[in-house]
């Protein structure tokens, strides 16, 4: 069921944040208002498997194929920080359309947006709205009252426990924290499980762009690679609620594609350019496997609005 007010609390997240981005940035140099810092922009395969039984043939999984795509590891925290604080970390994937004239000029139309946390603490659009109020117009102390309060201290406690501090991106493992379509009738949420051989060591006196240096000094000598995989919802999973874990004893993830990231060398300008125009988004989803629940609906409004607000002030070309 959808909460009350809904469309309103998602237009005043937007317009929140559309106003702290304004404070934050001078024109020209705006950044996202979540993940502003990247910590790589990765060439990738996504590759669907091949054999995979019929219940899992579905959208883009119907047959074996291979896009190449887009990978952005990011840190989550609204201001760039150093890699060294710890924090939820990001990873997103844009498959591009085959036979496209440029790998970063066709998307495909398909994103996959994951964080390092199976759940979202703040797992609906209330929560969430009051954490960007809180935060942002008032004070944080004052969110974490509301949500002692509340009752949700869980919440609180979830919070404090995405702040992570991994040797490298390639090294963990992701979760999408909300459900999407899988075909008609069926939801999953995605999970990201890392395959690579290698891997990284956490350095003594981490610096602040200690992620990108473990990341490249992966891909200097080997690839990296993930299994892909989907959990199934089965009866009295939410959808609405994105902070309770989908139950893995009930409903196992199976892997559907693997994602092979080849050895490169990304840290470049370019690179760095290329970040900045592409734009992520839950909302960048084929029919069947479009996004599902509350956090999902303001989300793609959000994502959509702020993305626009930000190329268009930095006269920047948006490929989403």
């Amino acid at each position: 069921m959808r909460e009350p007010d809904e469309a309103a609390m998602t237009a005043e997240m937007i317009d929140i944040l559309r106003r702290k981005m304004a404070r934050d940035y001078d024109a020209g140099q705006t950044r996202r208002d979540a993940h502003p810092k990247a910590t790589g922009l990765l060439r990738g395969r996504f590759e669907v498997a091949a054999d995979l039984p019929k219940h899992l043939r579905v959208g883009l999984f119907a047959q074996a194929q291979t896009f190449d795509c887009w990978v952005r590891t990011s840190n989550a925290s609204g201001k760039p920080q150093s890699d060294a604080i710890g924090d939820a970390r990001g990873f997103a994937i844009k498959l591009m359309a085959p036979g496209g004239k440029r790998k970063d000029e066709t998307p495909l139309g398909q994103d996959f947006v994951l964080l390092s946390t199976p759940v979202m603490p703040l797992g609906t659009i209330a929560l969430f709205r009051d954490a960007v109020y809180y935060t942002i117009e008032s004070s944080p102390l004052l969110f974490a009252a509301k949500c002692v309060l509340g009752g949700h201290t869980r919440a609180l406690l979830g919070l404090v426990a995405l702040r992570i501090r991994p040797a490298s991106p390639l090294d963990i493992r992701y979760w999408s924290t909300t459900p999407y379509r899988f075909g008609k009738g069926r939801a999953v949420k995605y999970s990201l499980i890392p395959t690579s051989q290698h891997h990284g060591a956490m350095p003594k006196t981490p610096g602040a762009s200690y992620l990108s240096e473990a990341m490249q000094r992966h891909l200097d000598k080997h690839e990296a690679s993930f299994d892909f995989c989907v959990q199934l919802r089965q009866d009295g999973m939410p959808i609405e609620d994105a902070a309770p874990r989908w139950d893995e004893t009930a409903s196992p993830f199976v892997k559907v594609a693997t994602l092979r990231i080849p050895k490169q060398k990304f840290r470049s300008a370019q690179r760095d350019a290329l970040a900045e125009s592409l734009a992520f988004s839950p909302g960048h989803a084929l029919p069947a496997h479009a996004p599902m629940g509350g956090l999902n609906r303001a989300r793609i409004k959000i994502y959509k609005a702020l993305s626009k607000f930000r190329h268009t002030r930095d006269a920047r070309a948006e490929i989403a």
